[in-house]
C-alpha cells in the first residue's frame, strides 16, 4: 500500500501497508492404533506406520504406506482418513504445481470429504489463482467445520468483501495480470495500465529473482464503481490484500506516482505469491527498497527524520513491526515505514549490493525472515537492529 501521510513529512516518501492471508494454519490429530491391537492385522500395522511416517514430516512416505493399508481394507474409514491427510500434506507442499496439487487433493476429497486440510488446500488454490468466488465456498466449509476458530471468521469476512469488490467490475486479460475495472464505461486508460504493469512486472520479477505462476489481479478503482472504490483509509493510493487495488477516481492525475503506487503494490504480490506472509517490516521494507528505487538523497532525509524521532525517546524495534501497518496511528506509522526501509538498506550497506536478492531467495525457499537473517549475515535480528541504531545515532 502507498500512503500519501508521508508526503506531508518527508517529499516525495512513498509508503504503504499490506493486508494479506492465505492458507490457515490446520493441525489434525492423526489416528492411530496401539500395538496390541495392530500386531496381526496388516492393514492396522501399515496405518500405524503411516502415522508414524506422518509425525515424522515424512508425507510422501506415509502416502505409499496408507495406500497400501487402503488396498488392504478398502472401506476403513480410519485408515481412508489417515491417507486423505497424508495425500493433502503432500499438497501442500506442491502448491507451485498447480496440476499436481489439484489432483492430490482431489483425491483426498474423495477420500474424505470434510477433511479440514484438504479445505484448506482448495482455499489456498483459488485464492492464489484469484477465483475469490470459488475460495469463498471452501473457506464457508471450513469455518462450520471449525466453528470455533476467529481467524477463519475473519477469513471468511475478508473473502466475502473482495467477491463484493469484483461486483460491477470488467475483465481484460494481460500476460502476467487480470486487470479489473468498472463497467459502467469503457476505461479509456486500460491500455496504458495493463502495459504499465506488464513493464514494472518484468523490471521486478528481475529484481527479486520472483517468477510467479499465476496471474495477479489487479482493480482499478473509479468513481463509477460507488462506495466499494473508496480508499480502506481516506489516504491509501493503494493496497494489496491478494488483489492488488488503485485508487485512481476520476481518472490518473500523476503518471509517475501512479507508477511508484504500481511497483510498491507488485513487490507486495510478488513476495506474498512466492514466500507467503511476511512480517510488515520485510514487505514494506522491500516495497520501499525494490519497488521505489529511493535516492540517496531521499534515504537520508529518511535517516534525518528518524534521528529526530529517537531524539524525541522513539526505540528502534522490530518486533513491534510484524502487524500491518494500516492498522496503527498516522505518526507510529510513518515511523514503521521509515524503519523498515533504513534497515534493508543498512542490510544492504553493510552486506553488498546483492543482499536483498539473497534475502528473496532464501524467503522463496522456505526460510522463516529471521533464519535468512541470520543464515546470510551471521547475527540475530537484536544485534542487526542495535547496529542499525548505533548507525543512526553516530550521524
Amino acid at each position: 500500500m502507498r500512503n500519501v501521510l508521508a508526503l506531508l513529512i518527508l517529499p516525495a516518501m512513498a509508503v504503504g501497508a499490506i493486508i494479506v492471508f492465505g492458507g490457515i494454519p490446520i493441525d489434525l490429530p492423526l489416528d492411530t492404533f496401539v500395538s496390541n491391537v495392530t500386531n496381526g492385522h496388516p492393514a492396522l500395522e501399515l496405518n500405524a506406520r503411516g502415522v508414524e511416517e506422518l509425525a515424522s514430516g515424512n508425507p510422501v512416505q506415509a502416502v505409499q504406506t496408507l495406500r497400501e493399508a487402503v488396498g488392504l481394507e478398502p472401506g476403513n474409514a480410519l485408515v481412508r482418513r489417515n491417507l486423505s491427510v497424508a495425500l493433502a500434506r503432500v499438497a501442500g507442499e506442491s502448491l507451485d504445481d498447480r496440476e499436481k496439487a489439484l489432483e492430490l487433493l482431489t483425491e483426498s476429497e474423495e477420500l474424505w470429504p470434510v477433511n479440514p486440510e484438504v479445505l484448506d488446500g482448495f482455499l489456498t488454490l483459488h485464492f492464489r489463482a484469484g477465483r475469490y468466488e470459488e475460495a469463498l465456498e471452501y473457506a464457508r466449509k471450513l469455518y462450520r467445520r471449525m466453528p470455533d476458530r476467529a481467524d477463519l471468521a475473519e477469513h471468511v469476512s475478508r473473502l466475502e468483501g473482495m467477491v463484493a469488490s469484483r461486483e460491477g467490475m470488467v475483465t481484460e486479460d494481460g500476460d502476467n495480470f487480470r486487470l479489473h475495472y468498472s463497467g459502467q464505461r469503457k476505461l479509456e486508460y486500460e491500455g496504458e495500465i495493463l502495459a504499465l504493469l506488464q513493464d514494472e512486472m518484468d523490471s521486478l520479477t528481475a529484481a527479486l529473482g520472483i517468477f510467479p505462476a499465476d496471474p495477479v489481479d489487479v482493480l482499478v478503482l473509479t468513481e463509477e464503481l460507488g462506495s466499494h472504490a473508496d480508499p480502506f483509509e481516506p489516504s491509501l493510493e493503494g493496497l494489496y490484500d491478494g488483489q492488488i487495488r488503485l485508487y485512481v477516481g476520476q481518472g490518473i492525475d500523476d503518471r509517475n506516482k501512479l507508477a511508484l503506487t504500481v511497483r510498491h503494490e507488485m513487490v507486495h504480490a510478488l513476495l506474498h505469491r512466492a514466500a507467503g506472509n511476511l512480517p510488515s517490516w520485510v514487505q514494506e521494507g522491500l516495497a520501499q527498497k525494490v519497488g521505489e528505487n529511493q535516492s540517496p538523497d531521499h534515504i537520508q532525509a529518511v535517516r534525518a527524520y528518524m534521528v529526530r524521532e529517537m531524539g524525541k525517546g522513539y526505540a528502534i524495534n522490530l518486533d513491534d513491526l510484524d502487524r500491518s501497518f494500516i492498522t496503527m496511528d498516522p505518526e507510529h506509522r510513518m515511523r514503521s515505514y521509515a524503519v523498515s526501509l533504513l534497515f534493508m538498506d543498512h542490510l544492504e550497506g553493510r552486506y553488498g549490493r546483492n543482499f536483498i536478492q539473497l534475502f528473496v531467495s532464501e524467503l522463496t525457499d522456505g526460510k522463516a525472515p529471521l533464519q535468512a537473517v541470520k543464515s546470510l549475515t551471521g547475527e540475530s535480528l537484536q544485534q542487526l537492529q542495535n547496529s542499525l541504531t548505533r548507525s543512526l545515532s553516530d550521524s
